[in-house]
């Protein structure tokens, strides 16, 4: 009975562990999507394209609130992983360790690029709407999206090795 018990601790923090990295993928391919918008919107005229415009800023708005919600997830996640198995206090267990804090750090700066991206999107719908020239915070907003998805898919490839060496 009480390796079924072990057992069911087990899976359940694997289970727990999983969390982020499964969200993660969602989000990632949901951040795809949006990067496709510069391909579509080229494509697109009149009516069909303000519409999209306005469905890219909606979703962009709630991208940059999913991307809140799980870096806290990952920190919440590792902050219980540690107290869990590692005996770790609190405030100990909520400051970045090891591989996990390469991870972390860079969950963070992701955060960091990610508001930039989304404050670009939005001064570009500032200009846009005051009838002001914004070509130029469009292509910078582009770019910042070109250089974070990059930059995503690093940061998943660290966390796919570090989700490793904590399963095994």
């Amino acid at each position: 009975m009480l390796g079924q018990a072990r057992w069911g601790v087990e899976l359940t923090h694997a289970a727990v562990l999983l969390l982020h990295p499964l969200l993660a993928l969602a989000v990632i391919a949901w951040m795809v999507r949006q990067h496709r918008w510069r391909q579509r919107g080229m494509q697109l005229k009149g009516e069909e394209r303000k519409q999209a415009v306005a469905e890219h800023e909606r979703h962009g708005d709630l991208l940059y609130i999913a991307i809140w919600c799980l870096v806290t997830l990952g920190f919440v996640v590792n902050i219980w992983h540690r107290m869990t198995t590692e005996g770790a206090s609190f405030p100990a267990a909520a400051l970045p360790n090891g591989a996990g804090g390469l991870h972390a750090g860079g969950g963070l700066l992701g955060l960091g690029l990610v508001t930039v991206l989304w404050r670009k999107g939005r001064r570009t719908k500032a200009l846009r709407e005051a009838g002001e020239k914004f070509a130029m915070e469009k292509q910078r907003h582009g770019r910042a999206s070109d250089v974070i998805l990059i930059l995503a898919a690093v940061h998943a490839f660290l966390g796919f090795l570090w989700l490793m060496s904590l399963l095994t």
